[in-house]
């Protein structure tokens, strides 16, 4: 049936936090039709693969990062992941009936190494329109920790960073745990609220994100909006690499091309109706 309303089912293991949601993004419908058009964001166990493997109507996945490490590396079968299913077969069902999405060249390829074939498209989840160029310049940047991965998000790398660069005020957030700095130029505020965490940081001068492997981070998103220049591992239009961090210090306007990189490539997904 064509012109139905496209359905979004995301994996209960798909963590929060995000700037909004895909209801609200997307124009999408809570999943509850096997027969409607279905995005499935996140395939992270068996159980996700196989409400996919059962949907009847048309199926688009979207992958969100860890959930290609999870495909990649075997579903686990018990609750401690001896026993695992091989992610060959999965993954060639997956790319002859489903069209799969990603959101970028480093989720791409590690797509394509398991015989997924996928597009490319970065998403955020917020409104765009409450993000304006606000950048001044200085000498701030930031970064945000999930889950109090620390190695993870790069946390130790930064207090090097922050150490070779005293003159760089590094603003860190999301942790729980208690993360101790010897670095006079690192501020630790822990886990706040969005709101919190946009006001405090919308008028710095960029991004730290550290993470290698993964989708397209907020924080890179939101700095970039905010007409900033955020230093991403994960190389996107507009962003610095890690070598080009002093960079930040020298900029005295705003990274308007990177905030209209983004405004005209996000979220511009079959399933999106906004």
């Amino acid at each position: 049936m064509t012109g139905q309303k496209w359905q979004c089912r995301i994996a209960p293991s798909l963590g929060g936090g995000f700037a909004g949601n895909p209801y609200d993004c997307w124009g999408v419908k809570e999943y509850k039709d096997e027969n409607a058009p279905t995005v499935f964001m996140g395939l992270y166990s068996l159980k996700d693969f196989m409400v996919l493997n059962n949907h009847k109507g048309r199926r688009a996945v979207f992958f969100c990062g860890s959930d290609i490490r999870h495909l990649r590396d075997g579903y686990w079968l018990d609750d401690k992941g001896e026993i695992r299913i091989p992610p060959t077969p999965i993954a060639r069902w997956i790319n002859d009936n489903c069209e799969s999405w990603c959101e970028n060249d480093i989720e791409q390829s590690a797509l394509r190494s398991l015989g997924i074939e996928s597009k490319i498209c970065p998403s955020f989840l917020g409104d765009v329109n409450k993000f304006y160029a606000s950048f001044k310049p200085g000498n701030k940047a930031y970064s945000s920790v999930s889950g109090d991965d620390f190695k993870l998000y790069g946390w130790d790398r930064i207090e090097e960073i922050a150490a070779q660069n005293p003159d760089l005020e590094i603003h860190l957030f999301g942790n729980i745990k208690e993360w101790k700095t010897d670095n006079s130029n690192v501020k630790v505020h822990g886990r706040v609220s969005q709101e919190r965490f946009d006001k405090e940081t919308r008028e710095m001068q960029g991004a730290l994100r550290l993470v290698e492997f993964e989708g397209f981070s907020e924080i890179v998103a939101k700095s970039l909006l905010w007409g900033q220049y955020p230093v991403s591992a994960i190389k996107y239009p507009h962003t610095l690499n890690i070598s080009e961090i002093r960079d930040i210090l020298g900029k005295k306007q705003p990274n308007l091309e990177g905030r209209k990189w983004v405004l005209d490539n996000v979220n511009k997904f079959p399933w999106n109706t906004k």
